[in-house]
């Protein structure tokens, strides 16, 4: 399992053309309706996870261990979304969760450059570099809610030391949808 900082769009179209094989990007149920993106995240069998409704929530979390002890690589975007403002929120638990309950290492990964070239909010993207760093594996150390905060903090400690970006460690909890 892959856990990015989430800066932008962008992030998702960045992580697909570098990362090998078929990752599986996991993608916010909302976008699974959307008019564009939807029919082609479908296509490339992106797996939504539900992020208000605490029992789908549940399942997907299910799915994702099956997916990952299946051998499928997970890409997950533990912070939940971003914003235009320049910062690491706090990480969900559920990805690291997934990972403890498969007995997964996580590889922190940090996008920069890709808030700058696809800000939140806009259309069209600008000219910008973009690196792309995979840090060192981190194991969970069992599959108790300890030893699952333990593996969120570790991971976001690493993610944090080298994304270049602010500390902004509450929650930057989304709006439900209308």
């Amino acid at each position: 399992m892959l856990a990015f900082n989430h800066s932008s769009y962008f992030d998702a179209f960045v992580l697909a053309a570098i990362l090998p094989g078929e990752p599986a990007i996991v993608a916010k149920r909302e976008l699974a309706g959307h008019l564009l993106a939807g029919p082609l995240l479908r296509r490339l069998q992106i797996p939504f996870v539900e992020r208000y409704d605490v029992s789908e929530s549940l399942e997907d979390a299910s799915r994702l261990t099956a997916l990952a002890r299946d051998g499928r690589v997970l890409v997950v975007f533990p912070e939940g979304t971003f914003t235009r403002r320049p910062g690491l929120t706090g990480f969900y638990l559920g990805a690291f969760k997934v990972a403890a309950a498969a007995g997964l290492a996580i590889l922190p990964g940090i996008i920069r450059g890709t808030r700058t070239v696809l800000r939140g909010e806009q259309w069209f993207p600008r000219q910008g570099a973009i690196s792309v760093e995979i840090a060192d594996a981190v194991a969970p150390s069992g599959t108790s809610f300890e030893a699952v905060l333990n593996l969120r903090d570790a991971v976001r400690d690493v993610i944090l030391s080298r994304c270049g970006e602010p500390d902004l460690s509450g929650l930057a909890k989304p709006e439900p949808p209308p």
